[in-house]
């Protein structure tokens, strides 16, 4: 059976992922930004602030670091919050952490949609974070768009 766009989609986009797997869940990105040192991060967190005073328009990217900042922390390790959501897939097949689950060698496609299911489930049907609602409150007077990975969803609530 053909598998359709979106499974192609899907496919393609955990392939890439699991490329990297590693080094997203060290907290690193597989190329590297800059050749600077890092700034102190209260220095970090005034240039940024700055920043939003002086901007007529904000483009903000949001990724999953805004949902486990704010206890969304089930997708690198096994935890607490972890076995809440996903409990009963790291009984059945030994997984540590939700992203894990895309890595898995499913050994059904019905297995596999039903990992992917509470996994969108989990995500779409998570409260607002503390970090989504004070980025809606640093950007309520401003002109923004945002642009967004995978937690479009709690992002989207702070569109205006």
């Amino acid at each position: 059976m053909a598998q359709s766009f979106y499974e192609q989609l899907v496919m393609k986009t955990q392939m890439n992922y699991q490329q990297f797997f590693n080094v997203y869940a060290s907290g690193k990105t597989p190329v590297k930004l800059t050749e600077k040192p890092m700034l102190p991060y209260e220095e970090q967190v005034q240039i940024l602030a700055d920043k939003i005073k002086e901007a007529d328009h904000i483009i903000v990217g949001g990724a999953s670091g805004l949902s486990a900042a704010g206890g969304g922390d089930f997708y690198y390790e096994d935890n607490a919050s972890f076995r809440k959501y996903f409990g009963k897939f790291a009984e059945k097949y030994g997984i540590k952490g939700a992203f894990s689950g895309m890595q898995y060698p499913w050994p059904s496609r019905e297995e596999y949609w039903g990992y992917l299911a509470t996994f969108l489930y989990t995500t779409q049907h998570a409260e607002i974070r503390k970090p989504f609602l004070d980025l809606q409150e640093i950007l309520k007077d401003k002109d923004y768009f945002i642009l967004t990975a995978n937690c479009k969803n709690k992002l989207a609530t702070l569109e205006k």
